[in-house]
């Protein structure tokens, strides 16, 4: 009776959660759409042309963003060009240009040193000062066909004379000064073609932001539509391989195109380093698109399925599946954790790529870093994809699970391809090594990051006054010129007018109102000899009157105010880490001497202060390296400032014997404010009427000099800013600087 009854049931009732499973199939088959001929919903179809389209776009995307970040940026631009003069074609191409620039300036007398003033600036083409005027003349460049839109530009670089006559010190005097005269030199006239070309480049990068969102999009619905999101996600990869080798044979074919309409063996080598050093890495970043893609559509395509315990599909990656097999369960368990370690010995082909492997690493440590960091990011993207994939395709009890579970996948894959594009266009295609390197200021890279305030500089008290001819009681053992290039960063002169007489002397002007010479420590006797002195040699006679700097009185010596501040600029332009102050024991009008800073092209390096001072750092970055002060008469100029009103305190400076540097007195406040930012430390033996270069031995040797630094910052807690000698070559004073700087010397020193 029990299988009587059995069999009486109805089938349905009869198969229990079978039937029901079985209605739910039949509900799903009947909700799916029409298949097409090929076995494709239109659903299907949807998802592939989003995906296809997503890959198309993808091209433009990312040239678009390429040219945005590392082409329309003016300062990424610049630094690219700067990298070019690395190349010694390019450097080759711009050496003849400026030559030929600089010659034509003035035919008429350097035309007959032509290969000299070549040769020069084949040498200093190279160099961090060129390099630096040649980015900023870029960047003028830059803006104004970018920026302010104009039809044409011509690339200046200025100071390019001052910095090709620094390289004929050597030559004959009259070359080095008409090349100097020549000031800014214009390299590159860019015509209105390469003006068009700009702007079509920065209209594309205003498709830099829409174009990857749009490929965001386009994306999204493609996986957020795929049934199958494995093979959803493949094509989504082979797409962005497409889209990178899309990207790289298409820069290939243009490079091909321009460089070939470039005739000239040089020129065109020229041409190939430029083209590399500003889109190279655009062929960089469409290959790693390119691998990227390829990792991703290699890990969708080795998911397969195999039967569960309950027949239900869960993928796995071939060849990891049924990993240890092995009748040892303690092997089998060790071969399912690390199926490496019970493969078959590697044979000999593998071995000797391993040996060339290991070889290239032991060469070349730098590029296998590169090498292994790129394989382990593409190997770190397969699995990832795998790890996804395998959730995403595991078995779906119910459709509302599997709905959610098909929203976080194409969330994940969204975010996956939203970080990609967000790194390509981080980035920009921008070389590590484009830009300049970090720089040094005033020789150590330690003091970049240190107000002007607080750190030490080497300076000369009456600098102008040195042993060369026609200077008599000389304090500084060379001139100016030469105190720069020995490391010295500050200056004490002293400026006076004078009337420059026919026979090549200067006479000084007493008459001007303000040649009150009373506060001069050269002492009356001196004076009064001097000025007997010119009566018998014969100072008479009408003169040009002039700006000199002079010690006292211009006949016991005298360089023109002009060629000084040539000299100072010359030591800027092609140093641009260095920052110099001077301060001016001015007896001229200041409208006379901030004329004289404007002739010489000074005063867009001088640095005006204004509340806490900057750091070296910003300084140099600003090219604001120079501080000019006046002791007596500021004005003329905001920059102009007083110097002991505010910005500088000092020690005393009237010592007659060595021992006086010796006691804590010789630290007490002198001129100035106690709150002034700046300490000048006034560190000589004043002798009239001669100077002896032996107190200077004695002053400057390391010992005495570092122990009255010392004790000088502690009386007046504050590190002296600047510390001022006679005869600066004697002693160590830079070894004292460094050591209170705590830096090392600096090379060459």
């Amino acid at each position: 009776p029990v299988f009587a009854a059995a069999r009486r049931r109805p089938a349905a009732r009869r198969r229990g959660p079978v039937g029901l499973r079985g209605a739910r199939v039949s509900a799903a088959a009947r909700r799916r759409r029409p298949a097409s001929p090929s076995g494709m919903t239109p659903r299907s179809v949807l998802s592939a042309a989003c995906l296809v389209a997503a890959a198309v776009v993808l091209v433009p995307a990312l040239v678009a963003g390429y040219a945005k970040h590392a082409l329309l940026d003016a300062d990424r631009f610049a630094d690219r060009a700067s990298a070019t003069l690395a190349d010694a074609d390019v450097r080759a191409v711009v050496a003849q240009e400026v030559t030929d620039r600089i010659v034509l300036e003035r035919a008429s007398e350097l035309t007959a040193a032509r290969p000299l003033i070549e040769t020069a600036t084949a040498d200093i083409v190279g160099s961090t000062a060129f390099r630096q005027v040649f980015r900023a003349g870029v960047v003028d460049v830059h803006r104004a066909l970018l920026g302010r839109q104009e039809s044409t530009a011509t690339l200046t670089v200025a100071d390019a004379g001052t910095i090709v006559a620094e390289g004929l010190r050597h030559a004959p005097p009259g070359v080095a000064r008409h090349v100097r005269a020549t000031g800014h030199v214009p390299v590159i006239d860019v015509g209105s073609r390469t003006g068009d070309l700009a702007r079509s480049a920065r209209d594309l990068g205003q498709l830099a932001v829409a174009l990857p969102l749009l490929v965001l999009v386009l994306a999204g619905a493609g996986l957020g539509l795929a049934r199958d999101r494995r093979r959803a996600v493949f094509r989504l990869g082979a797409g962005a391989a497409a889209a990178g080798l899309a990207v790289i044979l298409g820069a290939a074919a243009a490079r091909g195109y321009v460089l070939g309409k470039v005739t000239g063996e040089t020129d065109r080598a020229a041409a190939t380093a430029v083209w590399d050093d500003f889109l190279g890495d655009l062929n960089a970043w469409a290959w790693l698109l390119a691998g990227a893609g390829a990792v991703t559509a290699a890990a969708a395509a080795t998911l397969r399925r195999e039967p569960g315990p309950a027949g239900a599909g869960e993928p796995v990656a071939a060849g990891v599946h049924g990993a240890g097999s092995s009748a040892d369960p303690r092997v089998a368990a060790l071969a399912a954790r690390w199926p490496w370690l019970v493969r078959r010995p590697l044979g000999p082909g593998r071995g000797a790529v391993l040996v060339a492997l290991g070889v290239f690493v032991l060469l070349r440590p730098g590029a296998a870093l590169t090498v292994v960091a790129s394989v382990g990011g593409l190997v770190l993207v397969y699995f990832g994809v795998v790890a996804i994939l395998r959730r995403v395709q595991a078995p779906r009890p119910d459709l509302r699970a599997s709905g959610v579970r098909a929203l976080a996948a194409a969330g994940v894959a969204v975010l996956l391809v939203g970080a990609g594009v967000a790194a390509l266009l981080g980035g920009g295609g921008a070389r590590a090594d484009a830009a300049e390197p970090a720089g040094v200021c005033n020789g150590h890279r330690e003091l970049c990051d240190r107000r002007l305030d607080q750190v030490v500089l080497p300076a000369t008290h009456n600098s102008m006054s040195a042993i060369q001819p026609g200077w008599f009681s000389a304090e500084q053992d060379a001139p100016i010129a030469d105190q720069l290039a020995d490391g010295v960063r500050g200056l004490l002169i002293d400026t006076h007018y004078g009337d420059r007489l026919a026979n090549g002397r200067v006479r000084t002007e007493l008459d001007a109102g303000l040649a009150d010479l009373t506060g001069d420590d050269i002492g009356p006797q001196a004076r009064a000899a001097a000025l007997r002195m010119r009566e018998r040699a014969g100072f008479r006679g009408p003169g040009e009157r002039g700006i000199f700097l002079c010690h006292t009185l211009c006949e016991l010596g005298a360089t023109p105010l002009d060629e000084a501040l040539a000299t100072l600029r010359a030591f800027l332009v092609t140093h641009p880490g260095e920052v110099v102050v001077v301060i001016n024991e001015d007896y001229v009008k200041p409208a006379d001497f901030v004329a004289a800073v404007r002739r010489a092209d000074l005063e867009r390096l001088v640095w005006t202060p204004t509340g806490t001072p900057p750091t070296l750092g910003e300084l140099v970055e600003t090219d604001r390296r120079l501080v000019l002060l006046a002791e007596h008469h500021a004005g003329g100029a905001p920059w102009y400032r007083a110097a002991y009103d505010g910005v500088v305190q000092e020690t005393p400076y009237a010592f007659k014997h060595p021992q006086q540097l010796a006691t804590p007195d010789s630290c007490r406040p002198n001129r100035g404010t106690p709150g002034a930012p700046l300490l000048l430390l006034n560190h000589w033996i004043t002798t009239d009427p001669a100077p002896l270069p032996a107190n200077a031995e004695r002053v400057n040797a390391h010992g005495p000099l570092l122990r009255r630094a010392r004790e000088c910052t502690r009386v007046r807690g504050h590190v002296p800013n600047l510390v001022a000698v006679n005869f600066y070559r004697r002693g160590d004073l830079f070894g004292v600087v460094d050591e209170l700087n705590g830096v090392r010397a600096a090379a060459g020193r």
